[in-house]
């Protein structure tokens, strides 16, 4: 089953990123007994990865800067820290310079992919890209710049058809 999968979930968790330093501004925890696939090929625009749509603000209702870096990470409880399981976008531009319904555009969407790490190995062995994210793990949406986001003025999700809930 796909699931909208946004800031305001109830299976997401928006926090104050550090600045300097790529930190967690969305934590996504499945919810109880359930799980998370996000799927790292999504069959819209031409390249792989995940489309995540986002404006991005900080306390005075401006973007972000466009240096500012964007990735997914994932933390099991056994790991001692997250791993960065998506390429670091090194810049936000694309989410500066595009509405959240333009990037949504087929002709704009591949400006917003993810691409997850060991996608092309996976697609040389046909299989998918996909992060598995269990009830006890969490998947990050993380963020390194100069600026803190303000939740209460932007807004993020992961494309639909990226997202699959299992039991």
């Amino acid at each position: 089953m796909t699931k909208q999968l946004s800031n305001i979930s109830n299976i997401a968790t928006e926090k104050q990123n550090v600045t300097g330093q790529l930190t967690p501004v969305l934590e996504i925890s499945p919810e109880d007994g359930r799980a998370l696939v996000i799927r790292g090929q999504v069959a819209q625009g031409s390249e792989d990865g995940i489309p995540i749509y986002a404006d991005l603000r900080d306390s005075n209702g401006d973007p972000l800067p466009t240096n500012t870096a964007i990735a997914l990470e994932y933390e099991a409880p056994s790991m001692d820290k997250a791993d960065t399981v998506s390429y670091v976008q090194d810049n936000i531009r694309s989410y500066n310079s595009l509405s959240i319904d333009e990037q949504q555009n087929v002709d704009n969407i591949d400006a917003i992919k993810h691409v997850l790490k060991g996608t092309k190995e996976a697609k040389e062995d046909d299989r998918f890209p996909a992060v598995q994210v269990r009830d006890i793990d969490n998947l990050y949406v993380s963020l390194k710049g100069d600026t803190q986001i303000d939740w209460t003025q932007s807004a993020l999700y992961v494309d639909k058809n990226a997202v699959r809930y299992v039991s």
